[in-house]
Parts: structure tokens; sequence; C-alpha cells
């Protein structure tokens, strides 16, 4: 049995199809694993999109928020990102209802990890900065750096041997020339808004893609000045209990603000007027503003649930196609199931009885079996978020209240929801403390009763 391993050795080659985060963190990672085991390994990174390009030819479209405990743990394995990839430096949050706004600030105060607002691409389409600003771009230069080899075509597809002694066959190109390479493993870094998941869900190995909802995106060009004392190096969070409209975010980014919106359908360009239009989101927009003529927009898809059956035997998913944190922290969630994944590779063997022991049920463990709670938080949040009565009332208590106990709670409480990062198991501790309940009890009675007061004398007068 221990013969029949499938190990990686040396001069083993391992083919990468994406060479967005998830490719550059596997590759940085297996790098790492093989100089430590002290073997020479061959990673080849197969990237059609040039992330040199502004707008969304050349980005992988997502709001592109580095968390703090991303960023921590980009600066330890040696990932340090230059000023130009930095757009701006964020401090916190403000956190929008319909009726009211509270600023979030960082919970622990001493931590020296911040929070990094970058570009995916090298920025908007018809922005007309000269130097790199594209966090995809560096990534993948870093790991360029280290020997890794970067192929600008596209995976055209994928030959699985029945022997599973024998590599891999990739099949690539363009123009209709088509070339091939073996690999003794192949890693699925292509993300959800790519197509080749249905090359892959051919393969017949079980591989079912995550369930998705496509979201919208903008980037508003605004005077540099007027971002920096309207958001205060803020990131506006939006959850105004409105239909189509889940929740939203307006990221600040120097002479740009990165808006994003994810509703609970596929939404549209027409939602994305109908949010801008919003009286509460106008307030952070200036007096006399009108659309542009010409903009930057996408609508990209995020996952919704995890894949199913994400490798078989020389061949492995990571990032979005594979276990992702549903609304939360994608980057994060690529970097965290590549190193999941490097660590079964390296450490076990590359066949699918490693994959499925030591990769995808870990991942489960720490990311899927989270989205499940998270759902149902989500929901709830929903749901409280459409009561105004209710969130104005819990939420002007707490601002009277800051610095106090309960103050202190909510504020970590609502960080950790927009910022993601603690997992959906301690949010739900956090919301169902029953101190925090119990203070609470009189501020919501007290609004129930002047809100039941309220509908009666309207209800009353208009008669």
């Amino acid at each position: 049995m221990t013969e029949n391993r499938l190990r990686l050795t040396n001069n083993s080659k391992i083919a990468i199809i994406g060479g967005g985060p998830a490719g550059s963190f596997f590759a940085n990672d297996a790098l790492r694993e093989a100089k430590r085991l002290g073997i020479d390994i061959q990673i080849t990174i197969f990237n059609s999109k040039d992330f040199s390009q502004r707008g969304p030819i050349g980005c992988n479209m997502s709001a592109a928020v580095i968390a703090g405990t991303l960023h921590a743990k980009l600066t330890r394995d040696g990932i340090i990102l230059p000023e130009s990839i930095i757009r701006q430096e964020i401090k916190g949050y403000y956190f929008h209802t319909e009726e009211y706004g509270i600023e979030l600030y960082k919970p622990d105060q001493m931590s020296k990890s911040s929070i990094m607002a970058v570009y995916r691409g090298n920025g908007p389409l018809y922005s007309t900065h000269t130097e790199s600003h594209s966090f995809d771009d560096f990534l993948i230069r870093h790991v360029i750096k280290q020997g890794v080899t970067v192929i600008s075509e596209s995976v055209l597809e994928i030959n699985l041997s029945s022997n599973r002694n024998a590599p891999v066959t990739v099949i690539y190109g363009k123009g209709g020339q088509h070339n091939s390479m073996e690999a003794d493993l192949v890693v699925g870094a292509f993300g959800i808004n790519s197509n080749i998941a249905k090359k892959i869900e051919d393969l017949d190995f079980g591989y079912i893609p995550p369930k998705a909802i496509r979201t919208c995106q903008m980037e508003i060009p605004l005077d540099p000045a007027f971002i920096k004392s309207s958001f205060k190096d803020n990131i506006q969070v939006f959850a105004l209990g409105i239909e189509p409209f889940r929740f939203a975010s307006m990221v600040p980014k120097g002479n740009y603000v990165t808006v994003s919106l994810v509703g609970s359908r596929d939404l549209t360009s027409n939602d994305l007027i109908d949010f801008l239009n919003h009286p509460t989101v106008r307030r952070n927009l200036p007096n006399n503003w009108e659309m542009p003529e010409k903009f930057c927009m996408c609508l990209p898809k995020i996952v919704l649930s995890h894949a199913k059956n994400p490798f078989t035997d020389r061949f492995v998913l990571v990032g979005d196609a594979s276990i992702s944190r549903i609304f939360k922290n994608g980057l994060e969630s690529a970097y965290i199931t590549s190193q999941l994944a490097v660590r079964a590779a390296f450490e076990y063997g590359i066949s699918s009885e490693d994959f499925a022991k030591h990769y995808y049920k870990p991942a489960r463990k720490l990311l899927a079996m989270d989205n499940k709670l998270g759902a149902v938080i989500l929901a709830i949040s929903d749901f409280v978020t459409r009561q105004n009565w209710l969130v104005k009332a819990r939420l002007s208590y707490v601002e009277d209240k800051r610095g106090s106990w309960i103050a202190n709670h909510l504020n970590t409480l609502l960080w950790n929801m927009v910022t993601g990062d603690a997992p959906y198991h301690k949010i739900l501790v956090q919301a169902l403390n029953p101190l925090f309940q119990i203070k609470l009890i009189p501020v919501t009675l007290k609004a129930l009763v002047t809100d039941i007061v309220k509908h009666f004398f309207t209800r009353n007068y208009s008669k």
C-alpha cells in the first residue's frame, strides 16, 4: 500500500491553472515546502489574464480589501506590499442602516496588522496613473522571482490518465496553436468567474462547482480631498433592509471609491443606479454628484456554497472554485485553502485519498461548516435590519454608551460581521451572549412601545 502512494519528489512538475491570488499563494507556499524538504520542483502557472490592464479585462473583479488577519500572514510570509499597490490604509468601518449609522473601530487597538484597500487589476477603466496598482500582478511577479514559470495562454483541456501513476496532460494554447505539458500535480485556481469549471466537471470525477450569485461593482472617480474628508479612511457598509440588497460597501481608494453590492438575487446595472440614488447612500457622495457618462463596472459572481469533490488523483482545486467563506474575506479563503492543499500534497501525498483526508476534510471543517452558521446569521441580520425601530434604538443606545462593555461588545460583533475577522460560529456566540441580550431588553421594549404608539397615532390621524 505504501509503495503505491502518489508523492511529490525531486524534479516533480506542478501546473497551476489561474494566476490570481489562489494560484500565487499555492506556488509561494509550495516553493517553501519544497525547500524545507530539500527537493527541487518545477512550477508552471497558466494565466491568460493580463493583470497590468485597466478595467475588467485585467481584473479578477472583487472589492479587493485585504483583511488585517491576511495582511499579517502575508507579512509573515515575506510578501511585503509596495506603496503603489496599497491604494488606502483602512482605519475602520462606518455601519449604515436606513435610519442610523455608527462608526466601528478596531476591537484590538494594539494589533499592528492593517486593513488594506487594493486593486486586483491595474485600476479602473479610464484611470490614468502610470505606476502599477495591481495586487494580483504583484503576487505573480513575486513568485516569478522565485523561479516560477508563467505561460500567458489558456488551458484548453486536461487529460487525466486512467493509470493513477501516470502524469496529467495539460493542453494549452491560443490562436489555434495547441501545446501540451505533463504534470505530476495540477492545481485549479481559476476562481468562480472562469468558464473552465465546465471542463473540470466533464472530467467525471465528481466535481460540482459551488453555487453562485451575481453581484455588482462600480468604480466612482471622486476628488481625493472629498474622499479623505467624507470617508475618513473608513469603509462605508450599508445594511439598508430593502430588497434586493442584502448589504453593500463603499471602499475608498485614493481618488476612487469601489462600490460593491450583494443582493438576494442576481443584480443588474439598474440595481446599482437604485442603490446610488438611495438617500442614505447619497449622503456619502458630493451634493452635485451625477452618474458619469463613462465608468468602470462589472457583474462578477460570488460563491454561496462550497464545491463537491474538488479533487482526484494528481488534481486539486483551491480558492473560490473549491471552498470559500460566503460573502466575506475571499482573499484569505484563497490563502487558507492553498495552504491546506500544499500541506496535504507535500506531507501526505497527491492521491484522491490524501486530498480527501488532509485537504478537503479540514477545509470543510474550517470554512464550509462555518458557512452554514453564516447563512443563518445573515438571514437573522436581514430580518433585523428591516426593523428600523429596533436597529435605530440599539445602535443609538450603544453610541451613547460608547466605551462601556455593551458598546464595545456590539462594536466587536458588528466589526466581525463586516470584516470576516472572526468565524461565524464565534459571531453567533457573541450575538447570543446572555449579558449582552439582557442589557438590551429594556432598550428593545422602550423602542417597541414607541413604535407601536407611533403607528397607532399615525393610523388614527390619517383616517
